[in-house]
């Protein structure tokens, strides 16, 4: 703002404008300032604050007016730049007020620099602006907090989170904040951080509707369901009129397996005064009830607020079961392209491409130069690993694993995942049994942070641990490998159909023909795996499983050394007493045991078409008709 110089007493008009300001009568004080303002020595003061009062009631174009004489009067005063810049903006003149902020190290207007160019998407120019920013005014809270947004929109999950930490520090009070460094936690699949964010968020603003459904939302990421729903059901208490914390519970109702709830739930609400939104639980009960025709109803009504990964993956999962394919499919298609314009851009190889970069490394010379690892503990059996390309069937054999009291199943648990972080770059073939055993407590370690209690045989389901199969060797030589096997069509068909969470490996499957490349890849490194090493494997079929359990589990039983349990046949009840199933079989490991699964990709023939190249020969290997 323009200084008066304070060399002699100021005009009484301009001591009673400046009072009036001070005292929040803007009004007041634009009226006398205006009276005596004029682009002289005299008037300049007088130009100011009418500009700034102008501002300050809104009406931009009017304090432009004056802030441009006060500038032609003062060409050279930074801040009155700053004023009028900010005038500019606020009067839609985004060009003017950039030209005047470019460049300038002046926080006031690097920042609307900064501004201008994120809106225009212009996003490494306002990362640069913020910069300057913040080397002036280190404490600035809200430029912090922009910058973790432009940040986070890029997939920069480190910057963005040490942004939003310092937009926090600076401005503790603002839970806007919080609920911005905990969605970031949620892309990043970083569940205990944002647990604590939202707690503290839920502290700082416990009235806030926003926060409590973000606190039920991040325990539901923390597997802590029971406190999701209870937090849940407390919002909704609370703030009865239709919301997300209505859509989430309803939601989580379903996931968790807990129809009669989700039907309760939806009885309670007055279904007239709640907004469309509610199509969506509708419909989900719906399915879940085999309502099919009325669930399709239900879908149609779905607004376009709900996201379209969720609606979409709804509506094709309810035409499939209508057998309208085209539908389906299409359906499904929407679905994966919502799910990668959300998530974040990724940068280096796919995950089919580090598969196919190991196979290039495991060669007969380079596992000739294995050096033999430390006996197995005898008190500590080496883990049984359950594989198979994902939607092969390994939920239900898990599920129905979970029937021998011998075995403790983990399910897609990381420990093999972190044992191989921390090998990094390092040589298999180079490690020493020293290092082996090291890996191998490590490993079961993990397993007991992650549930595993420590008596028991482990199971550890992982599907795409069969492209890990060699480092799994290495580590533990005597593991015993399930391989789930089913059609490579249905297969690679149900993956594209499935709502995965996207992770470095579930992108794969947005793309059919990335889905058919990252199949024909994993099972190269399985049976590499196999020509290299004495890898002990028993295949399940899932065909046969759903047609003739006890027939199909059996041997299996009889390959691990256990005695039959009739409760490997009573999945359904096993799968109540399990909790949330974390894969995307959730909502079918309940049900009675059905065929309609197999044979599946038939009815999408024509779409499977352009892939069926890739596939097919996968399917003869394994004694599939194509």
């Amino acid at each position: 703002m323009y200084q008066a110089t304070p060399t002699a007493a100021l005009p009484p008009a301009l001591t009673e404008a400046i009072r009036l300001r001070q005292a929040g009568d803007a009004a007041g004080a634009l009226a006398l300032a205006e009276g005596h303002a004029a682009a002289t020595e005299a008037g300049a003061p007088f130009l100011a604050i009418a500009g700034l009062a102008a501002l300050e009631l809104g009406d931009a174009p009017r304090a432009v007016t004056h802030l441009e004489a006060l500038a032609r009067l003062r060409p050279d005063d930074i801040e009155i730049r700053g004023d009028l810049a900010r005038a500019l903006l606020a009067a839609g003149r985004e060009d003017e007020a950039l030209m005047l902020a470019q460049g300038s190290d002046l926080p006031a207007l690097a920042r609307i620099e900064a501004w201008v160019h994120q809106q225009r998407g212009e996003m490494a120019l306002a990362v640069q602006a913020y910069g300057r920013v913040l080397q002036g005014e280190p404490s600035d809270a809200a430029s912090w907090n922009n910058l973790g947004n432009i940040h986070a929109a890029a997939g920069h999950f480190d910057q963005a989170i040490n942004a939003f930490e310092h937009a926090i520090t600076y401005q503790p009070d603002e839970v806007g904040m919080y609920l911005n460094l905990a969605d970031v936690l949620r892309q990043a699949d970083l569940g205990q951080p944002r647990l604590k964010v939202a707690r503290d968020a839920v502290e700082v603003a416990p009235d806030s509707r926003i926060a409590q459904t973000e606190l039920g939302m991040a325990l539901a990421h923390n597997e802590l369901l029971d406190d999701a729903i209870t937090v849940l059901e407390a919002a909704v208490q609370r703030w009865p009129d239709f919301g997300e914390a209505q859509l989430e519970l309803g939601r989580l109702y379903e996931a968790t397996n807990r129809t009669e709830a989700l039907a309760a739930f939806l009885a309670s609400l007055d279904t007239a005064s709640c907004p469309p939104e509610i199509a969506f639980l509708h419909a989900w009960l719906a399915q879940r009830e085999g309502r099919f025709e009325d669930a399709a109803r239900h879908a149609e009504a779905i607004p376009t607020t709900i996201h379209p990964m969720r609606r979409a993956a709804l509506i094709g999962n309810i035409a499939e079961r209508l057998g309208d394919g085209p539908r389906a499919f299409a359906a499904f298609k929407t679905m994966n392209a919502a799910a990668i314009a959300e998530a974040p851009p990724r940068h280096g190889p796919t995950y089919r491409e580090s598969v196919e970069a190991d196979l290039v490394r495991w060669t007969p010379e380079w596992a000739a130069r294995w050096v033999p690892p430390l006996a197995s503990d005898p008190a500590r059996r080496d883990p049984v690993i359950l594989v198979g390309f994902p939607r092969s069937g390994t939920t239900l054999l898990d599920t129905m694993l979970m029937g021998l009291p011998e075995l403790h199943v983990l399910e897609e648990r990381p420990m093999m995942a972190e044992i191989l972080r921390m090998l990094g770059d390092f040589d298999l073939a180079a490690l020493n049994p020293q290092q082996c055993g090291q890996l191998r407590e490590a490993y079961f370690a993990s397993a007991v942070s992650h549930g595993w209690d420590g008596q028991r045989w482990l199971v550890d389901k992982h599907p795409l641990n069969m492209a890990r199969a060699v480092q799994v060797h290495r580590i533990f030589p005597n593991a015993r490998f399930i391989l789930a096997e089913r059609h490579p069509a249905d297969v690679v068909l149900s993956c594209f159909m499935a709502n995965f969470t996207l992770n470095f490996a579930m992108r794969s499957f947005t793309d059919l023909e990335e889905a058919a490349r990252t199949y024909d890849a994993v099972f190269r490194a399985w049976h590499r795996a196999n020509d290299l090493f004495p890898i002990n494997a028993h295949a399940v079929r899932y065909e046969r499983l759903v047609e003739d359990s006890r027939g199909e589990l059996q041997p299996l039983v009889s390959w691990l050394g256990l005695d039959w349990n009739d409760r490997l046949l009573a999945h359904e009840e096993t799968a109540k007493e399990r909790g949330r199933v974390k894969t995307a079989s959730y909502a079918q490991i309940g049900e009675k045991l059905y065929t309609r699964a197999s044979g599946r990709w038939l009815r999408y023939a024509d779409q499977l078409a352009p892939v069926m190249p890739i596939l097919a020969p996968w399917a003869e290997r394994m004694g599939y008709e194509v």
